[in-house]
């Protein structure tokens, strides 16, 4: 699960993962598109404190966490039936390429995946 401080930082790695999202307490729905305007206003109108984020799960979900430990998911992929966690485990951190999303080698200068530079 990935860590991000603000909302956009994490639509923008979930845009990478799946193409559209369902809001968790309604029946909203979100395109790429869509969502990043709202990640973008959200980030302006209510900044996440210093103890706050976001987290992306490996299908695409965007989830809260306020307190650094439980998660509120807001966003879940559609058509997918992933489990997600309450709570937040941090793990090993891996580098992922900005450009497309994929894990990256540590000390790599180049995306083996896409070929931008890192």
């Amino acid at each position: 699960m990935n860590r991000f401080d603000t909302m956009l930082e994490a639509a923008e790695f979930a845009a990478t993962l799946c193409a559209g999202w369902s809001f968790a307490y309604s029946d909203d729905r979100y395109r790429k598109k869509s969502l990043l305007g709202l990640a973008e206003i959200h980030d302006q109108e209510n900044p996440a404190d210093e103890d706050s984020f976001y987290v992306v799960s490996p299908a695409g979900a965007i989830g809260f966490s306020e307190d650094g430990e439980t998660i509120d998911w807001l966003f879940l992929p559609l058509n997918c039936n992933e489990d997600l966690p309450l709570n937040f485990e941090p793990v090993p951190a891996k580098n992922f390429c900005r450009e497309c999303g994929k894990p990256v080698s540590p000390g790599a200068n180049f995306c083996g995946a896409c070929g931008m530079k890192l």
